[in-house]
């Protein structure tokens, strides 16, 4: 009669270990912010300008792969050179962070483009922060979502 223990030999079962690193949820996640990076260059290729709240997404966004220099935008921001720089810009992509100052900043922009006639997109903040699904609510938290995925 065999023992039970080591030496019987136990069945195999497929498929993923919910705790495992790479979950059909966090490949996806990770696809959808790809997706997203890449429909951004495309943007900004096709000459759109990029606002983020400061250094730290700027270089959040670098790490995620976003080309090119986004303009830092604060309240003290030299409001001259942003419409400047907007207006010679086929729109402006305005991707603040996702907490009440960020909607703050988000809410004076729109309105203070729509009264210069600027284009703009809030649909990129839109998309990364439904990707995050709570999880974060600033972007210069991205890259570390992922980072243990790749």
């Amino acid at each position: 009669m065999p023992r039970i223990g080591s030496d019987v030999p136990r069945p195999f079962r497929g498929g993923v270990h919910s705790k495992s690193k790479f979950s059909r949820k966090k490949v996806a996640m990770i696809e959808k912010i790809q997706e997203l990076v890449k429909a951004l260059n495309n943007e900004i290729k096709d000459n759109a300008m990029l606002v983020v709240e400061g250094p730290n997404d700027a270089s959040a966004l670098e790490a995620l792969g976003v080309i090119g220099k986004p303009f830092l935008y604060s309240h003290n921001s030299d409001h001259v050179k942003l419409f400047n720089l907007a207006k010679s810009s086929s729109k402006v992509i305005i991707l603040v962070d996702n907490d009440k100052e960020g909607w703050s900043i988000c809410k004076k922009l729109m309105i203070s483009f729509d009264e210069k006639n600027i284009k703009y997109d809030i649909w990129y903040r839109k998309e990364f922060f439904k990707v995050g699904k709570g999880q974060t609510l600033h972007l210069e938290d991205f890259p570390s979502l992922i980072k243990p995925y790749l």
